[in-house]
């Protein structure tokens, strides 16, 4: 098998048609759907987490759930997206390794899964 094959069905169940914070939290469903089919349901605490960190405008544009996708340059995981990786960073309390990038190595991974354990999904990158 390719390494190409094996992410492609790795990534078998990413999340499609994410919607932001604010219209989970306006609908109060706070769900979504995965390539596969398979429903899967965000905590109300981990909205209300976001919710307490986000700007106004970043309820408006923060995607659920957030992508962690492997940093194979680094040897580590990482956020992109400028509101995304501003939100992890955030939380995390870390330094942006770029305007839209956040790295994540293992300590920082295991508090962002401990913290928002069904608001983020991990990706493989080739």
């Amino acid at each position: 098998m390719e390494i190409s094959d094996f992410i492609r069905d790795t990534n078998s169940c990413i999340p499609v048609g994410r919607r932001t914070l604010i219209e989970h939290a306006d609908s109060n469903d706070f769900s979504f759907r995965t390539k596969d089919g398979s429903v899967c349901e965000i905590g109300k605490d981990e909205i209300e987490l976001l919710s307490g960190v986000c700007t106004e405008q970043e309820k408006l544009t923060l995607r659920l759930p957030i992508f962690i996708s492997t940093d194979p340059e680094a040897g580590a995981w990482k956020v992109d997206g400028t509101v995304e990786s501003e939100v992890v960073s955030r939380i995390l309390g870390k330094v942006k390794f770029r305007a839209d990038t956040v790295r994540l190595h293992n300590p920082d991974m295991r508090e962002l899964r401990r913290l928002l354990p069904n608001a983020t999904f991990m990706v493989f990158m080739p």
